[in-house]
Parts: structure tokens; C-alpha cells; sequence
């Protein structure tokens, strides 16, 4: 592309192309709704802070390249809004559009991130989907996208926008600086899975993401995120296990809990996980490989809860491995109703 946005620049255009679609009501945006969209901490890959001097640097060049109009006040209100033309100018549709707003927010990404974090913005049907909409994109006479070379440790390669020109990468070897200046820490390799102790299991370990719905009669039906990590205890028929859930609408945080599954005979596992929330769940079940996965069953023996924590009486949890695919279902019985759905998510394997 011919544009080389700078950072403040392609934030401050993320931040439109993003409010016009999850606050319609309040768009266009006041100079400090648009500051606040473009320094909040969720849904930003780096966190910014920037002052409202640098954020009207930002307009005005952005207002050069005509991505972005100013609305003067009219009679009954008095300020001025902001508004973005960048997808009438791109000529973007809407699956373009979307995955070219989470890019600009949130820097580079996997297929997989991009559909759920667009989630929102445009609901994709699967991961092929998106990946179509990314190799379109990098197939126009002048490219909008473009695929980097996939990193040593990563399991998927990254897609980056083009409007800030060719984006750049660390070289082999070298640190990456988070937003704030310090180094971010390497991954720390992944102990081995080893078949005689973990068994049937083996197949739930990695890391796994990807959207999910929850329902209960005692509260309305909502979007989430999940991102889920099984990994093995080196010498202990242990797998760790940790979950963390953010909203599908904003980012903000929901739910976490961490835990252990333990292989006690053949076939046979007990779970002890502690939630956020309060609640300390001990269940015990059944493991089965089925092809090229596996079928986990758990259903709750103890359920334990702080004195602050909302009831919960019984929980029953499936886990379904199929490839690089796992679907779960979580059930229960809390604040005095019976047993009933409340979770079911699709995640996929990120490595």
C-alpha cells in the first residue's frame, strides 16, 4: 500500500472502525470518546496512552489521506464528532473490514485469533472462511495484507495489515519489547507427553481457543472467548489444566480456573479445579480415544464454595478431541436450580 500509517495513526483508525460497529448508538465519536477507545486495555495489542494532543495529530493526517471526516456541531449539539470513510475508501465488505480492524488494534495474527476476536465485527462460519478473506485481500493488484513467515515455536503463521507498510519482524534470536519497554519473557518449552503416564489424556494436551455461548435460566445468553491450556506434569500421570474467559462484546475478563486431571486406572480420571469466582470442584469420570481423539466425562463429587462465592451444588463436564478440534459442554446445578446446560464451546488447537 501506498499509505504508511504510524502507530497513533493506525490506532486511531482501529478505534472508528471498531465503535461503528459495537456502539452505534454513541458513533460518530467526541475527541475524548475516541481517546478512550484508543487507550483502553482490552482489545489492544499494545496498550496506548495517548494524550489528546497526539490523537488530533493523528485526525488531521488521517483526514489528508481522506480515511476520516470531521462532523462540525449542528443545532443541539456542540461538539465535534469523528467519523472513518477508510472501508468506502478501501472498498472494503464486511469480512474485510473486520479482520482489517482487529489487525489494526491488535498487531499481527493467526487465522484462528482473527476469527475470534472479529467475532463481534462479523461472525465468521469457520477458520476457512477467514483464511479466504485474508488470501483475497493479499491477491489485490495492490495488497492490503500479507502472510509472515511463521516463527520457530509457533504451530500458525500470522497475517499483518499493509496500511503502515511492510510490517516488521524480530530477527531470529532477538527479544520483542512488549508497549511498556520491557522484554517479554520466551515461551518455556512444553514438557514431553509421556504414554504411560497420561495415557489416553495425551490428546487434550496444548493450547487451544476459540468462541463459545453460555445460557442459564437464571441469566441472559452471552458471547464469550475462551482460551484453554493442558499441559503435562514431567513424572506424574498429572496434566495442569487452565482456562480463562473474556467477553465476546468488550474483551473485559469473565471467567478463570486452574486445576489438575489426574489418570487414576484405565481409563479413569479425576479433576480437582478451583475457580476465580470461589468454588473448588472435585469430579471424577472416564476417558475414551475415539479415532483421532478422545471423549472426557467428569462429573462432580465435591463442589466447595468460599462464603462469598454463589452456590453450586453438582457440575458435569464433556470434553470431545477430535484433530485439532475440542468441543466441551459444562452443566450444573447452582442457585437453586437443577441440573442444566450452561457452556459449550469449539476451540482450536493453537499448538
Amino acid at each position: 500500500m501506498d499509505l504508511e500509517l504510524s502507530p497513533t495513526e493506525a490506532r486511531v483508525l482501529g478505534s472508528l472502525l471498531e465503535k461503528q460497529r459495537t456502539v452505534p448508538a454513541t458513533y460518530p465519536l467526541t475527541i475524548k470518546a475516541l481517546i478512550g477507545a484508543c487507550n483502553q486495555s482490552s482489545s489492544r495489542e499494545p496498550v496506548m496512552e495517548l494524550s489528546e494532543n497526539e490523537v488530533e495529530a493523528a485526525i488531521e493526517r488521517l483526514k489528508e489521506l481522506r480515511l476520516m471526516r470531521r462532523l462540525l456541531p449542528t443545532h443541539g449539539n456542540r461538539q465535534v464528532k469523528y467519523r472513518q470513510v477508510a472501508d468506502e475508501v478501501l472498498a472494503l465488505d464486511d469480512a474485510q473490514r473486520a479482520v482489517l480492524t482487529v489487525m489494526l488494534l491488535r498487531g499481527p495474527q493467526t487465522p484462528q485469533q482473527l476469527k475470534t476476536r472479529a467475532e463481534r465485527l462479523h461472525p465468521f462460519a469457520d477458520i476457512e472462511e477467514v483464511e479466504a478473506t485474508l488470501t483475497d485481500m493479499a491477491g489485490w493488484g495492490d495488497p492490503l495484507v500479507r502472510l509472515l513467515t511463521r516463527r520457530s515455536g509457533q504451530r500458525d503463521a500470522r497475517w499483518a495489515h499493509l496500511l503502515s507498510g511492510e510490517p516488521t519482524e524480530p530477527e531470529a534470536g532477538s527479544t520483542e519489547r512488549s508497549s511498556r519497554g520491557a522484554a517479554s519473557r520466551p515461551e518455556s518449552p512444553v514438557p514431553p507427553v509421556e504414554p504411560a503416564l497420561h495415557g489416553a489424556l495425551a490428546g487434550l494436551v496444548g493450547s487451544w481457543a476459540g468462541p463459545g455461548q453460555g445460557h442459564y435460566p437464571t441469566i441472559e445468553g452471552f458471547a464469550y472467548a475462551e482460551q484453554i491450556e493442558v499441559t503435562p506434569v514431567p513424572g506424574k500421570p498429572l496434566l495442569a489444566y487452565r482456562s480463562a474467559t473474556t467477553a465476546a462484546d468488550d474483551g473485559r475478563g469473565l471467567h478463570g480456573e486452574s486445576g489438575f486431571l489426574r489418570l487414576t486406572g484405565e481409563g479413569e480420571v479425576e479433576l480437582v479445579v478451583a475457580s476465580g469466582p470461589g468454588v473448588v470442584e472435585i469430579c471424577s469420570g472416564l476417558v475414551e480415544q475415539t479415532g483421532d481423539g478422545l471423549e472426557l466425562t467428569l462429573v462432580s463429587e465435591t463442589v466447595a464454595a468460599a462464603p462469598t462465592a454463589k452456590e453450586v451444588g453438582a457440575t458435569e463436564r464433556i470434553y470431545r478431541v477430535d484433530g485439532d478440534t475440542l468441543t466441551y459442554d459444562l452443566s450444573m446445578a447452582a442457585v437453586g436450580q437443577p441440573m442444566a446446560h450452561h457452556l459449550r464451546a469449539t476451540l482450536r488447537r493453537l499448538r
